[in-house]
């Protein structure tokens, strides 16, 4: 007895996710350029897009992006701004976090995700867990993260800059 594949039944009347698009015959034919982007009364009165002087958008003043003062694109506790980076942190030295007893006997494996702020010394200046294993794994990987040592990223200048990496140590047995 042959079976019929299944099939998806259509209807006449389908109703699409947008509306379709128009040709408007009285539309102009070329789009204004815009050059003052920002709240546009700022420029005239502060020369900024922002809230204070300098030519930055933050609340701050400076030229930076962020709602701190200088240049930066934001700013840290730990001092210095943060800027978009032109090259990576790289690890210089990183040894493999150490299994515990109990979960070496519960034969427990997998991934421990962490946000690091690795700072402009190569250390790393903060660590947020965002994915934890337990039975001490999670301790295991941040006190060996906190010992690392990296390569700092750096900016556009070649300075060194902080900036926030993802680090995802494994534990496995073998």
């Amino acid at each position: 007895m042959p079976l019929a594949p299944p099939r998806l039944t259509h209807s006449e009347d389908e109703v699409l996710p947008v509306p379709p698009a128009v040709f408007e015959p009285n539309a102009p034919s070329a789009v204004p350029i815009i050059t003052g982007l920002g709240l546009p009364w700022m420029n005239k009165d502060t020369n900024s897009a922002g809230a204070q002087k300098g030519h930055g958008i933050g609340n701050k003043p400076g030229d930076g992006v962020g709602d701190d003062d200088g240049s930066g694109a934001g700013g840290s506790d730990i001092g210095g701004n943060y800027a978009n980076v032109v090259s990576e942190p790289a690890c210089l030295h990183c040894p493999e976090p150490p299994y515990t007893d109990e979960a070496r006997k519960a034969k427990l494996q997998g991934n421990v995700t962490l946000r690091v702020l690795i700072g402009a010394d190569g250390r790393a200046a903060r660590i947020q867990l965002v994915k934890g294993l337990g039975l001490g794994l999670d301790e295991q990987a941040l006190r060996a993260v906190r010992a690392w040592h990296f390569v700092p990223a750096r900016d556009a200048r070649r300075q060194p800059v902080p900036t926030w990496v993802t680090i995802e140590t494994r534990f496995q047995l073998f």
